[in-house]
């Protein structure tokens, strides 16, 4: 596959409301970069939350198996950290090359 095509595939799913649920309110205009501060923004909120859970998981897990728990930070943080480099290389180079396209002048 392009890299065209699979960033065409990205804003093609990313321009639907629905894939952004709750956090709607952080998708910027088209013709707008999404940045390293929008980035992290949403890999803390989808990070955090996820890795809330996961740790409890774990930590369920854990104790069934008479293990040590695992520290609470650490799926946040893990987490944390692969969206935001997948979203780092995935959503926002896929939205920031066509926010380029849209922005130049023609």
């Amino acid at each position: 596959m392009r890299q065209g095509t699979f960033f065409n595939l990205i804003n093609d799913i990313s321009d639907r409301d629905e894939q952004w649920g709750p956090l709607l309110f952080l998708r910027p205009a088209r013709h707008q970069r999404i940045g390293w501060l929008r980035t992290t923004v949403l890999a803390l909120l989808l990070g955090g939350l996820f890795g809330m859970l996961g740790s409890v998981v774990l930590a369920l897990i854990a104790r069934s198996l008479e293990r040590p728990v695992p520290p609470v930070y650490l799926m946040p943080a893990a987490l944390t950290v692969v969206y935001f480099l997948v979203c780092r290389f995935t959503l926002a180079a896929a939205w920031n090359r066509r926010a380029r396209v849209l922005v130049k002048p023609h």
